[in-house]
């Protein structure tokens, strides 16, 4: 039986019928990109020659396949097919490779065991067939929370042809999806909390209420309740894709990831604080920073940071079991982070961050400063780039006090002045000044 097509149009869904089904799902945004004839199912399909792409993507861990004749990075993806009859269908064999030599990153195994997967559309073509260019097909995901909704709009399909006709960039197009525009809200609800200085500190809490709070951290926390945020352990971004960060002095805490290797991991963050610490004026033992790739020796030997893995000249991850190490001496290796771990952490996070300054007054209230720093578009490279290059920092607070309380305390650090070599795209808003 032929099925009757849709308004007129063609079998296959259009960008009105698109809209509906994503908007059942809550999806809030789509990317898509124009397929090329050797994005297949046997040569898998390119998604870039960077990681940029893993920032937009829900995915799982990364982990490490070193014993490859490729070695890569893969990650494992909540993946579904989206049909015409607005219905999704898993595709558990879905995954992101990244491949750090090239580098690039492909989507693999995105039809096995999905009988909803557009597996017709997907077929190799043979080489001496092909001509190299893009061929009609455009792929769309549709990111929702750890989930990922793809279709594929058919070559000459309206959808297909309405998606190519809109101004996108090279490699992939976005759109917000009915009417909104997370910036410009993000922006103007920043504008009413400047508008509202000062403010008394605060956190929302599990059961949703927001009440005083007055620890080291208040501050973030009093933005995160503005926006109806409870603090958690979430890797994901705090507000609609964006990271809100909140600071006060002369740096800015990027992350705080705990370390996966060296005596660190080995000992237990108690035991390495103990051994490795300094003692306090106040009692107990403390480790702290900071520490850059040009050697500290405050603390007798010398410490610093060293990457193994990454190539400067190049730009590039050359062993993907690399890591970066807080070096004491010539070859004792404090604590270290692998790359599987930034990669996660990083890119979950922080492709999309606002920067906001604050001060505090006498009283203990804090007001907003008008000028918001907002990046767009980074790298775990970036992050490698700027340690090597003594932008970043490790700068530590642990400590084990006179009483035996433990605070792990492990934070990467960068002056405000220096953001903008994080991000591909950045801007300064004056939101004192925004309509």
């Amino acid at each position: 039986m032929i099925k009757k097509q849709r308004r007129g149009l063609d079998l296959h869904m259009d960008y009105e019928h698109l809209l509906n089904c994503l908007e059942k799902y809550n999806a809030s945004y789509i990317i898509y990109k124009e397929l090329s004839e050797n994005d297949n199912s046997k040569n898998q399909i390119y998604l870039g020659g960077s990681y940029d792409v893993i920032q937009e993507i829900p995915h799982g861990d990364i982990k490490t396949y070193s014993d490859c004749a490729r070695p890569n990075y893969k990650a494992t993806l909540d993946f579904w097919w989206l049909g015409d009859d607005g219905q999704i269908a898993n595709a558990p064999g879905a995954q992101l490779i990244l491949y750090p030599k090239y580098p690039e990153v492909r989507l693999s195994g995105f039809l096995k065991g999905c009988k909803k997967a557009p597996s017709e559309h997907l077929q190799t073509i043979k080489k001496s067939d092909r001509s190299g260019e893009k061929d009609g097909r455009v792929l769309i995901f549709a990111p929702v929370g750890e989930k990922v909704i793809a279709y594929l709009a058919p070559r000459g399909s309206s959808l297909a042809t309405y998606l190519i006709s809109k101004p996108h960039a090279e490699l992939f197009g976005r759109i917000e999806l009915y009417g909104g525009d997370s910036k410009s809200e993000l922006i103007q609800h920043l504008k009413n909390e400047y508008s509202g200085n000062p403010h008394e500190l605060v956190r929302m809490y599990p059961d949703g209420k927001i009440r005083p709070y007055t620890a080291r951290n208040a501050a973030g926390y009093t933005l995160e309740a503005s926006f109806g945020i409870i603090p958690n352990g979430n890797p994901e971004p705090d507000y609609k894709g964006w990271e809100l960060k909140c600071y006060s002095s002369s740096a800015i805490t990027l992350m705080t990831p705990e370390p996966d290797g060296g005596l660190y991991e080995e000992l237990g963050s108690r035991d390495f604080i103990e051994e490795y610490g300094h003692v306090a004026e106040t009692g107990g033992k403390y480790f702290t920073g900071p520490y850059r790739a040009v050697a500290n020796s405050k603390f007798g030997l010398p410490r610093k940071l060293v990457i193994d893995g990454y190539d400067d000249t190049t730009g590039k991850i050359d062993n993907v079991d690399g890591s970066i190490i807080l070096l004491q001496g010539e070859d004792t290796e404090l604590a270290s982070w692998s790359f599987t771990h930034l990669l996660t952490h990083w890119g979950k996070k922080h492709n999309k961050a606002c920067y906001v300054r604050y001060s505090k007054d006498d009283c203990g209230k804090i007001s907003y400063m008008p000028n918001v720093f907002l990046g767009e578009g980074t790298s775990p490279i970036f992050l490698l780039r700027a340690i090597e290059a003594n932008v970043i920092y490790f700068d530590p607070g642990s400590r084990v006090n006179s009483a035996g309380k433990l605070k792990p305390r492990n934070q990467f650090r960068i002056k405000p002045k220096d953001l903008i070599l994080m991000y591909q795209t950045s801007t300064t808003i004056d939101i004192s000044r925004c309509c």
